[in-house]
């Protein structure tokens, strides 16, 4: 079952399957966010803030709105 990355629980690994199309599709692959990777949510900010999620050997912060257009299956 698909989820999108806003919705992975913190310590969770899920592999990338697509990202959503949107204005911000091209600035989420360009950072590294690409199907086939797999991507780890280390820390969720409360009250819907930010979220730091390890891709490869980096953390890299998202909104949740935009973890929201990166589709996942969780491991």
């Amino acid at each position: 079952m698909l989820k999108t990355a806003d919705q992975i629980p913190v310590t969770q690994t899920a592999v990338i399957k697509e990202i959503i199309d949107s204005p911000l599709k091209i600035n989420l692959m360009e950072l590294g966010f690409l199907p086939g990777k797999e991507i780890t949510l280390k820390f969720s900010a409360p009250m819907g803030g930010p979220m730091a999620f390890k891709l490869d050997e980096t953390i890299l912060a998202l909104r949740k709105n935009e973890a929201s257009l990166i589709e996942v299956q969780l491991l």
